[in-house]
Protein backbone atom coordinates (compact mmCIF):
# COMPACT_ATOMS: atom_id res chain seq x y z
CA UNK A 1 0.00 0.00 0.00
CA UNK A 2 3.04 2.42 0.68
CA UNK A 3 3.74 2.45 -3.08
CA UNK A 4 0.77 3.75 -4.34
CA UNK A 5 1.17 6.42 -6.76
CA UNK A 6 -1.55 8.74 -5.74
CA UNK A 7 -0.60 9.47 -1.93
CA UNK A 8 1.33 12.02 -1.56
CA UNK A 9 4.96 11.69 -0.70
CA UNK A 10 5.73 12.78 2.84
CA UNK A 11 9.31 14.41 3.42
CA UNK A 12 11.21 15.13 6.30
CA UNK A 13 12.54 18.87 4.28
CA UNK A 14 8.96 19.68 3.82
CA UNK A 15 7.30 20.94 6.90
CA UNK A 16 3.19 20.60 8.07
CA UNK A 17 1.07 22.47 6.42
CA UNK A 18 -1.28 24.19 9.24
CA UNK A 19 -4.61 24.92 9.48
CA UNK A 20 -3.65 28.73 10.51
CA UNK A 21 -1.09 28.78 7.63
CA UNK A 22 -3.99 27.95 4.74
CA UNK A 23 -6.38 30.82 7.14
CA UNK A 24 -3.99 33.26 6.55
CA UNK A 25 -3.47 32.63 3.20
CA UNK A 26 -7.33 32.85 2.69
CA UNK A 27 -7.68 35.81 4.94
CA UNK A 28 -6.83 38.24 2.19
CA UNK A 29 -5.00 40.86 4.64
CA UNK A 30 -0.72 40.15 4.39
CA UNK A 31 0.74 40.83 1.22
CA UNK A 32 1.50 37.06 1.07
CA UNK A 33 -1.87 36.20 1.12
CA UNK A 34 -3.03 38.97 -1.69
CA UNK A 35 -0.48 37.41 -4.00
CA UNK A 36 -2.07 33.46 -3.45
CA UNK A 37 -5.57 35.33 -4.07
CA UNK A 38 -4.79 36.67 -7.15
CA UNK A 39 -2.75 33.44 -8.15
CA UNK A 40 -6.06 31.78 -7.99
CA UNK A 41 -7.72 34.76 -9.84
CA UNK A 42 -5.93 34.45 -12.86
CA UNK A 43 -5.76 30.48 -13.09
CA UNK A 44 -9.09 30.18 -12.51
CA UNK A 45 -9.90 32.80 -15.31
CA UNK A 46 -7.53 31.09 -17.69
CA UNK A 47 -8.39 27.76 -16.94
CA UNK A 48 -12.50 29.09 -17.88
CA UNK A 49 -11.14 30.40 -21.03
CA UNK A 50 -9.49 27.14 -22.13
CA UNK A 51 -12.34 25.28 -21.13
CA UNK A 52 -14.59 27.63 -22.80
CA UNK A 53 -12.43 27.64 -26.40
CA UNK A 54 -12.66 23.77 -26.05
CA UNK A 55 -16.21 23.34 -25.85
CA UNK A 56 -16.78 26.22 -28.90
CA UNK A 57 -14.23 24.08 -30.72
CA UNK A 58 -16.64 21.03 -30.44
CA UNK A 59 -19.62 22.69 -31.26
CA UNK A 60 -18.66 24.54 -34.00
CA UNK A 61 -16.69 20.86 -35.28
CA UNK A 62 -20.35 19.12 -35.07
CA UNK A 63 -22.03 21.70 -36.30
CA UNK A 64 -20.02 21.95 -39.62
CA UNK A 65 -21.49 19.22 -42.41
CA UNK A 66 -17.83 19.17 -44.03
CA UNK A 67 -16.42 17.21 -40.84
Amino acid sequence: MTDDPKLPVINADTPPVRLADLADLLGGESSRSRRFLGGLVIGALAGAAIAGAAARRLRVKEDDPKA
